[in-house]
């Protein structure tokens, strides 16, 4: 069993190398690794001159680049969107690749691999709360998902945010002394990753108020609660010295991104997406307060649906991949998927224990691999193992403009705003938040600056 995790550790890390994307340049992998970058050297919040001098109307919002908004606290530089955890997480691979050189410099993109093997370790102690061969055949099928497959090759926070969840769960269900403590640390952490789901970290500390004799389950629960403060305490000041309030985001007032008029269109999207994506096998894990009824399972179907509730009010999407909002709820209900399906076979073959056992074991083996080979053909089709190939017009984009455009060039662009100003060091004007009346004025006026 141990090799056989350790297998499945290494063959997600390795497909995260090996598919893994390693650019910088849409909105979102940008806004983490150029925020690094500042986390890393001290420069978090750099005033663009030409934001403040420019004479065209909202003139900071043109050289935000993706991924960035201008900063409200300090006038003319440009601030991420995307929270800071995983970016404080990538903060030292940045520092090392400065002082490395070109390929050092690369490390930054191994931190998702890193968490996704970390997802995989969790969801393996989560499962085996149930038996070890279900925790085995979880691992398996969360590290086949089309949905962690996407994510995994992106530098981006949802298969770090799952990770650390996952990992808060199976800390909490543990039979440590320490397992309020893991989990406390656990929760702060991936509340510094993904704010917007500190309602998991509730249920979390409900469950420890819940269970257990009176006094240690407040002993607990105090415990819990004062090891997850950092994470908010830290996402307080962030967001104080990025956006002017510890209530605000990057990403826009609470009234814009949601809405209940978006409950109904949300939930038919992500049932749809998962039944499709994940087959409608997932269903079976809605079983599990009746098969296997208690603490463990209340505990998981409540973070499973306060994840979903999280984004269901959230602002609608059409491509199914936005089922990385759900990776948490997705991973824990591939545990109680499969808990169910070896509690079923169990309970179909009790003749004596030993039967019991092999009987359980290759029921949940057999079923585990067919749907992993479904996952995986879903992930192809889906252009998981292609997107290093369609990601990669980022780097080059930079790296052609690092090479073959003056120093003081500026490059009027969008998509790529931020990856030529990654790879190739270059001004950038996003054209589509200028008023268009503006183009030739603004093209005229940065010649005249020399640009």
């Amino acid at each position: 069993m141990k090799l056989a995790i350790a297998a499945l550790l290494l063959a997600v890390f390795a497909a995260g190398v090996h598919w893994g994307t390693f650019a910088a340049g849409g909105s979102d992998s940008y806004c983490y690794v150029h925020q690094a970058e500042g986390w890393a050297t001290g420069h978090l919040q750099v005033v663009e001159p030409l934001a403040l001098e420019a004479p065209w109307p909202d003139a900071p919002v043109t050289f935000a680049p993706a991924g960035h908004i201008p900063s409200p606290t300090v006038r003319g530089a440009p601030v991420p969107m995307c929270p800071a955890g995983l970016s404080i997480a990538m903060a030292p691979f940045v520092w090392a690749g400065r002082a490395g050189g070109a390929a050092a410099a690369r490390g930054v993109f191994l931190v998702v691999p890193l968490f996704a093997a970390l997802l995989v370790w969790s969801v393996y102690v989560l499962g085996a709360r149930f038996s070890r061969r279900v925790g085995l055949a979880s691992a398996a099928l969360v590290a086949c998902s089309p949905a962690f497959l996407f994510q995994l090759m992106q530098p981006m926070s949802d298969v770090p945010a799952a990770a650390l969840w996952v990992m808060a769960a199976a800390s909490a269900t543990g039979a440590s002394r320490r397992a309020p403590l893991m989990a406390g640390l656990a929760t702060s952490a991936a509340i510094l990753v993904r704010p917007n789901l500190l309602p998991m970290g509730i249920v979390l500390g409900i469950f420890f108020l819940a269970k257990g004799k009176k006094s240690p389950r407040f002993a607990d629960a105090t415990t819990f609660a004062i090891a997850s403060a950092p994470g908010c305490l830290a996402v307080a000041l962030i967001q104080q010295m990025f956006y002017g309030s510890p209530l605000r985001s990057g990403y826009g007032s609470l009234d814009a991104l949601f809405s209940a008029a978006n409950i109904v269109p949300n939930a038919a999207r992500y049932f749809t997406w998962m039944s499709q994506s994940h087959t409608p096998a997932w269903l079976i894990a809605l079983a599990a307060p009746f098969v296997l009824p208690g603490s463990l399972t209340a505990l998981l179907l409540s973070l499973a649906a306060v994840n979903v509730a999280c984004y269901l009010p959230y602002a609608v999407f059409n491509d199914w991949w936005y089922l990385r909002f759900l990776l948490p709820a997705i991973a824990i209900v591939i545990v109680l998927m499969t808990a169910v399906i070896d509690a079923i076979a169990a309970r179909t073959s009790r003749i004596d224990l030993s039967r019991t056992r092999r009987v359980g074991a290759v029921v949940v083996g057999v079923v585990a691999l067919v749907i992993c080979l479904l996952f995986i053909r879903e992930a192809r089709a889906r252009s998981v193992f292609d997107l290093h190939r369609l990601e990669s017009r980022y780097e080059r984009a930079g790296v052609y403009v690092a090479g073959h455009l003056p120093q003081n060039a500026l490059v009027i662009t969008s998509w790529e705003s931020g990856s030529v100003r990654f790879y190739g060091h270059r001004k950038t004007l996003v054209w589509d938040a200028l008023d268009p009346a503006w183009l030739d004025r603004a093209i005229a006026y940065s010649r005249a600056r020399g640009l």
